[in-house]
């Protein structure tokens, strides 16, 4: 879906506004003229010249109109004798000459003070007169004729006006509150959840997440918002995570402790005092003081590794190996030991050199600790599988074998100080061997991970997609956890 930025939005609504006063405005006209029509429909014309308001009776003509405006009307005789007035006149001639007469009748208006018209009837007693109406030229013209007020259909010419004008402003009034209500929910209701949710947030609820429909630029807050809260949920999660292991780890080291330590005293103080007498448990008393001494002394050899590993400080002495040899002398140093637990190894390293900056010494002890891991707690009969793989991204090394597994449940925490296998294997160990490896692989700048065979690497493996020429033909289906030593390039 096309994300809509504020911008756009802003930009339509304001569009929008426009289009809407622009209807309100044909509106009021569309008013404005519906209502002319309707007050103008039965008001007649105002009778302002001499044919409307001349008649045989010319004493009774009705001249309100004319008056209203400050006009008058005149009755000429055959002469051009001014024989009767009605209304005010204000010129002095009561006589006319024909030049006179043609001039006013010709050039109405032209720059004169008064606007004539004239008109010929006949009277009731036979004689012919001519009708003559003046009207100040400032009173007749066209646009005053709709707004002066003194003429009845002027008045309601402006109060259709102002009623237009009123309706024009109540709907352009109207349209700013629904265009500022409109455009204020629009920016409103995202900054409502976002604030709320900020909110929650600093209460501690690390699990709010904001959850809106918005422009782009709320979209991007929202997304943000909820990034930054699942990596502090994780954070959280992980720390718990952290003070469970350390105080399990605080447990475990009291425990692996106190036991041979209690052993070791109880079996020393019966030889000192001279409790046994038979010399064959003597014998054995004396060689599980050793083996419990020895287990004490490696349990705090590997608590002092785990600690150095832990200070950044502690750096590493790199040199550029062929981990293909490297894997290879490895493999030989623990045959003897496979072979008397029954295991049989199996390796897949390519037979060219495959050169990366480590530690020697400590990947020896990483790499060694996995494989004794799993040569340790599985049955006789189990394959082991010692891998290189060479790819143009990272490069892997991996210890897999098809034995007892690891259980689900300890899967998560299984790189954990202390935490060793479940029932179905065995417990011996300090259980801080994986853990070490795993941060000696840290400090390499790579990645220890415990794989089920549903990772990628296992399934290329599988698929048989590995990259022509490199020469991995073992068969891995067989082969159920597999512990990925992975080194990315950094030029990948």
């Amino acid at each position: 879906m096309r994300k809509k930025s504020l911008h756009g939005t802003l930009l339509k609504n304001y569009v929008t506004f426009v289009m809407i006063m622009l209807a309100a405005a044909v509106l009021s006209m569309a008013f404005l003229g519906y209502s002319l029509m309707k007050s103008m429909s039965g008001e007649a014309a105002p009778a302002l010249t001499a044919d409307q308001v001349a008649r045989a009776d010319y004493e009774s003509m009705d001249i309100t109109d004319i008056a209203t405006l400050g006009g008058w009307a005149e009755i000429l005789d055959e002469e051009n004798r001014v024989v009767f007035v009605k209304g005010d006149k204000k010129t002095v001639e009561y006589e006319y000459s024909s030049k006179q007469l043609y001039e006013m009748l010709s050039y109405p208006g032209d720059g004169g003070e008064w606007l004539c018209t004239a008109a010929n009837f006949t009277a009731g007693d036979g004689r012919a007169y001519t009708c003559l109406v003046m009207i100040p030229s400032r009173s007749v013209e066209i646009r005053l004729n709709m707004t002066d007020f003194r003429l009845p259909a002027a008045k309601k010419v402006v109060k259709a006006v102002i009623a237009s004008f009123f309706l024009f402003l109540v709907l352009f009034l109207l349209n700013i509150f629904l265009y500022s209500k409109w455009t204020s929910i629009r920016i409103s209701r995202p900054l409502s959840g976002i604030t709320d949710a900020i909110n929650e947030l600093r209460a501690g609820k690390l699990d709010v997440r904001m959850d809106f429909r918005a422009e782009d630029e709320f979209l991007q807050i929202r997304d943000a918002f909820n990034e930054m809260a699942e990596k502090l949920e994780a954070a959280r999660e992980e720390k718990i995570r952290m003070e469970e292991a350390r105080n399990r780890m605080f447990i475990d080291i009291s425990h692996d402790l106190k036991t041979p330590v209690t052993v070791i005293s109880g079996y020393s103080r019966a030889l000192a005092e001279n409790m046994v007498k038979d010399e064959e448990r003597k014998k054995r008393y004396i060689e599980t003081i050793y083996s419990k001494s020895m287990y004490v002394s490696k349990l705090t050899e590997d608590l002092f590794e785990l600690a150095k590993l832990d200070f950044r400080e502690t750096g590493l002495d790199l040199e550029n190996t062929d981990l293909a040899g490297f894997l290879r002398e490895l493999a030989a140093e623990h045959y003897e030991q496979m072979e008397e637990k029954g295991i049989e190894p199996e390796l897949d390293i390519p037979r060219g050199k495959v050169m990366l900056m480590i530690d020697r010494k400590e990947m020896t002890r990483a790499v060694s600790n996995i494989i004794v891991n799993a040569v340790r707690h599985n049955p006789p009969g189990t394959s082991v599988l010692i891998g290189l793989y060479d790819m143009p991204d990272r490069t892997d090394i991996v210890i897999a074998d098809n034995g007892t597994g690891i259980a689900e449940e300890i899967r998560r925490t299984i790189f954990d100080p202390f935490v060793k296998a479940d029932g179905s294997r065995s417990s011996g160990g300090t259980g801080l061997g994986l853990a070490i490896a795993s941060k000696i692989v840290e400090k390499h700048g790579g990645v220890l991970v415990l794989d089920d065979g549903s990772g990628q690497l296992v399934q290329r493996l599988r698929q048989g997609t590995l990259e022509p020429g490199s020469g991995h033909d073992t068969d891995t289906s067989k082969y159920r956890t597999f512990f990925i030593i992975s080194f990315g390039r950094p030029d990948a």
